[in-house]
């Protein structure tokens, strides 16, 4: 497949979209955003919407032709998985969302562009109806091109290193998600842990604290495990399933994913003897 090595305009769009969403984002600091629920009830709710499908689409044009065609489409079974895993999570009082497995796995596969869209992606799928996950569009963004990043330096090479990445990434997204709670939706969330953040009210008796220490905590629980579940898949799936994902482009980097093999590599016939031609 032959690369295009104009890129210039790939960057481009990759920008205008990050910037879309952070537009977005800004959208939802406005007062009215957090009494809103259902998305298209309202203009503002459905203009961030349409904002995020927006950027999204952008991101994906920006890797047209770089990678397979097949392989533009797993962002959507990425955000599939991130919205199962986060329905079932939802209503639990665990402080674990794994809403981003999907996500990371995609960050892996295809690179930091569409892990960032298929954090898009999800947003958009879930916010067709409800307005609160929309917000949360800036996390997404982060989550999918810091995993792509660092998988492409060889980070995941180690346990340990899987473990100190997804604390590293848990703070920085813990932290954005402190702002969307607190600006967003004015230190009111509709949807959260309750029982972690009213133990730390509890202890400290300051609410806008205990919201903060609440998203810190389940963030940088959920980044870790979130981390070591991508890796785990992708390292011991079966041979049959790699070969469709592992191309050319990704080969390297999937070989450093806990030091995983190589499902296109010819396998290795025991007892078989190099026979040596007969000397005179």
């Amino acid at each position: 497949m032959a690369v295009n090595r104009d890129t210039t305009w790939r960057y481009v769009l990759v920008v205008v979209a990050v910037a879309l969403s952070f537009a977005a984002w800004f959208c939802t600091v406005l007062g009215v955003y957090s009494t809103v629920t259902v998305t298209f009830e309202s203009y503002l709710t459905a203009s961030v919407w349409v904002l995020l499908l927006v950027a999204a689409v952008l991101l994906y044009t920006s890797q047209y032709g770089l990678v397979p065609n097949c392989i533009l489409l797993y962002p959507i079974f990425g955000a599939s998985i991130n919205l199962l895993l986060g329905s079932l999570t939802v209503r639990s009082q665990v402080p674990l969302f794994f809403d981003a497995v999907g996500t990371s796995i995609v960050a892996i596969i295809a690179g930091p562009v569409l892990g960032m869209a298929t954090g898009l992606t999800t947003t958009v799928l879930g916010g067709v109806y409800f307005a609160y996950d929309l917000a949360f569009a800036p996390v997404g963004i982060f989550i999918g091109a810091a995993v792509g990043l660092m998988a492409r330096r060889g980070v995941f090479n180690r346990l340990s290193s899987i473990i100190f990445s997804g604390l590293g990434m848990g703070i920085g997204s813990g932290v954005m998600s402190v702002y969307v709670l607190i600006f967003s939706f004015s230190g009111r969330p509709r949807q959260e842990p309750q029982n972690l953040t009213k133990f730390y009210e509890l202890i400290f008796q300051d609410e806008r604290l205990a919201i903060i220490l609440q998203g810190l905590t389940s963030d940088i629980l959920d980044k870790v495990f979130t981390v070591l579940i991508a890796c785990l898949v992708l390292r011991f799936m079966p041979k049959a399933i790699a070969r469709h994902y592992t191309v050319t482009f990704n080969r390297e980097v999937l070989k450093k994913i806990l030091h995983a093999p190589d499902p296109h590599a010819a396998p290795d016939v025991p007892g078989q003897q190099t026979k040596q031609p007969a000397t005179a």
